[in-house]
């Protein structure tokens, strides 16, 4: 006996609602992680830019990798460690 046509047509409606729900939340989330490491990289930039610290971010050396990474990985929080790091004179190593 074949499924009718009506039953296929609502489960894949429901099928779209649910991968749409679950798409939404996913850019909600990535949203919020790109304006966070945002933030770090700006923070790293002002404070080189005042002359507050010396943090190397666009050069090609370990520190200026270090920095990307670990920016990119914990935003905000990261880079605030990398200054304060930098202000003690612990980072560039």
């Amino acid at each position: 006996m074949p499924i009718p046509s009506l039953f296929i047509d609502i489960i894949l409606i429901i099928l779209a609602i649910v991968i749409a729900y679950i798409l939404y939340r996913i850019l909600k989330t990535a949203k919020k992680l790109v304006i966070n490491i945002l933030v770090g990289f700006i923070l790293i930039i002002i404070t080189n830019l005042i002359g507050i610290t010396n943090i190397p971010i666009l050069s090609l050396s370990l520190s200026s990798l270090v920095t990307i990474i670990v920016t990119a990985l914990t935003g905000a929080l990261g880079a605030l460690v990398l200054i304060i790091l930098n202000i003690f004179g612990l980072f560039p190593f």
